[in-house]
Parts: structure tokens; sequence; C-alpha cells
């Protein structure tokens, strides 16, 4: 057998032995890894997903805030006094117009304070009771919502108190009653009130 014949014996061997060794071992074993990949791929967005929708459902589930909006007093930038219309969160179960009315006679919280915020309400004044019929409102308030301060202070408060009202209300008139009497002359400054109340109930 000449060299050459020998030659090409060799190189047919050894083509023979290397598509054997791709054929047999080394095409399953990479079929393998391949899948093991992908389902690590797979699993991990399912995953995900899943995390996803249990956010969308909790976000869903949260019940929505509702704030009820209260007026006190501050400053412009010209030293002009003006209304500071400032919301606080109404708690689960809560009325709305008695929350916001209570939260007026309370004050202003210590950081609207820092930013000027200030209120003409004396701090003993008590909403005696909120009463809500089927077509009008009535609201009761201690008497010394009338007293100190001069008509300029009592002129003021009693805007924050309508303002507040009518801002937390639902569409009925709202009388305002002091002591349980029904409103019509306030303090000794003698300032009239028309009823029911509106944004033009002092300016008669």
């Amino acid at each position: 057998m000449g060299f050459w014949s020998k030659l090409v014996i060799l190189a047919l061997a050894a083509l023979a032995f290397f598509y054997v060794k791709v054929n047999f071992f080394d095409v399953p074993h990479a079929k393998v890894e391949k899948k093991l990949v992908v389902e690590e791929q797979v699993v991990e967005p399912v995953k995900k997903a899943e995390n996803v929708q249990s956010s969308k459902k909790a976000e869903e589930n949260k019940t929505p805030k509702t704030y009820v909006t209260v007026y006190f007093l501050g400053m412009d930038k010209n030293d002009s006094g003006i209304f500071k219309k400032v919301k606080r969160e109404l708690p689960q179960g809560q009325s709305k117009l008695s929350y916001a009315l209570n939260q007026l006679t309370i004050g202003p919280t210590p950081y609207e304070k820092k930013l000027g915020v200030y209120s003409e309400i004396p701090k003993n004044v008590k909403i005696l009771g909120v009463v809500e019929s089927n077509n009008k409102i009535i609201i009761d308030v201690s008497s010394n919502i009338q007293t100190g301060g001069g008509a300029d202070s009592l002129y003021s408060r009693m805007k924050q108190l309508i303002k507040t009202a009518l801002a937390n209300a639902p569409n009925k008139p709202i009388y305002l009653y002091i002591n349980g009497k029904k409103a019509e002359v306030l303090g000794g400054e003698g300032i009239m009130i028309s009823q029911p109340l509106s944004e033009n109930s002092l300016d008669g």
C-alpha cells in the first residue's frame, strides 16, 4: 500500500471518528443545556408577571383617600390678609362636614403655622352639633365664637366657618345656630348674617 493510500485511509478514519462523536455524544448534551436555559428564562418572567398582577390587585383593593377642605387665614406678598385653604385627610366613616368643622376649631398644624397660616377662631369654640335632614343642614356652634377680637376678627372667623361649611357640605341649604338658636346678629358688633349660609351672608 502506497503512502498516499495510507494518508487517505487515515483521513477517512478521522472523519468517521469526528462524525460519530458529534452525532452520538455532543448534540444530545448541547440540547439538554439549551433546554435548561430556556426553562430558567420562562420561569422568571412568569414569577414577575404574578408579582405585577398581585401589586395591581393590591392597588385596586386600596380605598381611595378622601380629603376635607378647611379655611384658615394668611398674608399675601403685599401683606394683605387672605384666606388659606388646606386639605386634611378624612378618617373612614366620618362625616366630611363635621370633621372639617372640628378641624377648623382645632386650628392650623405646627407646619402650617410655620408657613404663616393662622386662624381667628377662638381656641375654646366648640361645634355643638351638625344635623342633616332631607332639605337642610343645621350647624350649632358655641356662643364664644362671637367674643373677643373686634369686628374685623369676628368677620374673618365667621367667613372661615362659612367657607369651610360650604366646601364640605352636600348641596343643601346650611343654617347657622349659636347655642341652639338661629343666628341673626353676631356679637356686640352687631354684624348681620343672612341665612341660609352663602359667600355673601355677612355682606348684607
